[in-house]
């Protein structure tokens, strides 16, 4: 009597994971890409490497902003430094600062400070007299020096006068003295018997940005851009292609964001975009679209990499090419994030959020070129810069540099939690050995833990680099349907290859 045979479908089965991924926070996750990541980088791509050492900038007392103009300019507390000189004194509190030309300006507080005439003051002014005169082109406030408050082509906001009609707002078109002149038949002839103000207002902007030589800002309703040139210089509507521009918007919300992209300047909304386009104010177009755009108090999230925009709006972070813009954080899961700012070195996204449901702070790094996110460490970052070249940015009373060598941190520690690993098939897995090809630097170590199913995790094996040396990391797990690993470190070491081997077992 003859049985009939069985096929057998066992026999071990290899892959190997060459290219490593970042995060991921949900589910779908693949070999090579991780759960968790701490102080790693996509610099050694495609092999999993640690990021660049970081080394100190400078240290303060009680630093809120910084801004890379020439050199580095910086408010600690009341006091505004630049190159670590006192310039200037500012209120307390979080800033946002351009450069127009040579003038470094500061929001809330509309003061700017001129690298070039090392000069300090506010962008708006005002004077009183209590004695003025007017006769149909000019106005003289006896005893004022107007030169120091005014220049030409600046518009001019006068008030109190005694006759009505005096009180206009006009542009400036020469100062001598206490004597301002305007165009012929602005005033009525004579003298005021009450106090005269005259004042160079500066709009309440909550948003602001340079682009193309000019400040750009926003208000809640209102989109505004000073003259050519001057952040001094607004209302100015002569017809001219140096002029200030203002336009009035009809959405709904608060302006979430301003930024300069292209030749066009971008106003956005948590769900609307308001982009500027044109050259000088007679050509200057307003397009709205329905878009999503950065999230409430992540302004600061707005950066360009080769002319694509990235920001943290409510979804997760976006890249915006002109187009609509495509949510690129699908790897981060249902995580949410708020309160976010970035900083870019021209090549990666360098962003800092806090988790919106448990307020925990993070520094998160994207490289557009391979899309993988990683996790850097626990940093709260509160303002990036450039200058010269390097990234810097401000976490709590010191500015750091990034991406540089032999920096303070060269020992870091770090770790890659690996996402979970299964065939997705119905059979009972047996792995048998995990190989992993590491090279490590004079002084680094690393160690591998495993963990099967749902157990706790086991150390497998420790390598110390005594010289700089390559070397192979044998894991033996026990039979199990998820199989995850983890690896910790200090120092240099670069993980090249993942090579797992396993045996399909029964379906039951």
């Amino acid at each position: 009597m003859f049985l009939p045979t069985l096929p057998y479908g066992g026999g071990k089965t290899a892959r190997q994971t060459v290219t490593f991924g970042g995060v991921r926070y949900g589910r779908g996750g693949g070999d090579g890409e991780l759960s968790e990541s701490l102080n790693l980088s996509t610099l050694q791509f495609p092999a999993l490497s640690q990021r660049p050492p970081r080394t100190q900038a400078g240290s303060w007392n009680s630093p809120t902003a910084l801004f890379g103009r020439g050199k580095l300019c910086v408010v600690d507390g009341s006091a505004l430094l630049y190159d670590g000189e006192t310039v200037g004194t500012v209120s307390p509190g979080e800033k946002q600062m351009a450069a127009v030309n040579t003038k470094i300006v500061l929001w809330p507080d509309k003061k700017y400070y001129d690298t070039a005439q090392k000069t300090f003051g506010d962008l708006g002014a005002s004077v009183t007299a209590d004695a003025a005169s007017f006769t149909e082109s000019t106005l003289t406030l006896p005893g004022q020096n107007l030169e120091a408050a005014f220049a030409p082509d600046q518009a001019l906001d006068i008030s109190g006068a005694s006759l009505p009609e005096n009180n206009r707002s006009l542009v400036l078109r020469a100062v001598s003295g206490d004597t301002l002149t305007f165009y012929a038949g602005s005033f009525t002839p004579g003298s005021s018997a009450t106090p005269v103000t005259v004042e160079r207002k500066i709009p309440d902007l909550k948003l602001i940005c340079e682009s193309n030589n000019r400040l750009w800002g926003c208000d809640d309703t209102t989109i505004w851009a000073s003259a050519l040139g001057d952040p001094l210089t607004w209302y100015n509507y002569d017809g001219l292609s140096t002029d200030s521009f203002a336009v009035s918007v009809g959405s709904d919300g608060a302006f979430t964001g301003c930024c300069a992209y292209g030749s066009g300047v971008l106003f956005w909304k948590e769900d609307l975009l308001h982009k500027v386009m044109g050259l000088q104010p007679s050509e200057y177009q307003l397009y709205t679209y329905t878009v999503q755009g950065p999230k409430a108090g992540c302004h600061k999230s707005l950066q360009v990499i080769n002319e694509v925009l990235y920001y943290l709006g409510a979804e997760g972070v976006y890249a915006y090419a002109g187009g609509t813009p495509t949510l690129i954080s699908e790897n981060f899961g249902t995580r949410r994030f708020r309160d976010a700012a970035a900083g870019t070195d021209g090549s990666r996204y360098y962003l800092s959020m806090a988790d919106a449901a448990t307020g925990a702070w993070g520094l998160w790094t994207y490289d557009p070129q391979r899309a993988v996110w990683l996790r850097e460490d626990d940093t709260h970052a509160l303002d990036f810069t450039l200058l010269d070249g390097e990234l810097l940015f401000l976490a709590g009373k010191t500015a750091w540099r990034v991406g540089q060598t032999g920096g303070a941190d060269d020992d870091l520690p770090w770790s890659a939690l690996f996402y979970p690993m299964d065939e997705t098939l119905h059979n009972k897995k047996g792995a048998s050995r995990l190989l992993l090809r590491l090279e490590l630097a004079p002084g680094a170590w690393v160690r591998a833990e495993l963990r099967e199913d749902d157990g706790p995790w086991r150390r497998w094996g420790t390598l110390h680099g005594q010289r700089r040396r390559s070397a192979v990391l044998t894991l033996l797990p026990g039979r199990c349907d998820t199989l995850q690993l983890r690896l910790s470190g200090s120092g240099r070491c670069v993980v090249k290859s993942l090579i797992r081997e396993f045996g399909l077992g029964s379906e039951v």
